[in-house]
């Protein structure tokens, strides 16, 4: 695979990446909303199961979202490689692009971070 496609295709996983936080982050939210008192309704309740169960999904979402950003980091780190002068235009550009990823991998990293420290704190 080319190095501009390869630049494609990681962009678009990041993407997607990003919108499945955007996913798990108002899952969260709808969560904090339940207004649930813990010990005012009896596990086996309609309230109870929807926040076992949304407790759960995003405690899914989030294990599979730090997954693929190690992945990414991984990928983009190998595409990125050790930096050197570029030669034309069109390297540099390439460059560009590839250092755009490399701060989308670690804007999405911060940003996972605050929800993985909720969920150890939720679960």
């Amino acid at each position: 695979m080319s190095s501009s496609n390869q630049l494609r295709s990681l962009s678009t996983r990041l993407d997607a990446l990003a919108d499945t936080l955007k996913t798990t982050r108002q899952l969260v939210n709808r969560l904090a909303k339940l207004g649930f008192q813990p010990g005012s309704t009896p596990l086996e309740s309609e309230e109870g199961d929807v926040r076992a169960e949304l407790s759960s999904d995003i405690h899914e979402s989030l294990k599979q979202q730090e997954e693929d950003l190690e992945l990414l980091k991984e990928e983009v780190a190998d595409l990125v490689g050790p930096e050197r002068p570029s030669q034309s235009k069109r390297e540099s550009e390439r460059d560009r692009a590839k250092s755009r990823l490399s701060v989308q991998v670690i804007r999405l990293g911060e940003d996972l971070k605050q929800y993985v420290l909720l969920r150890e704190y939720l679960f």
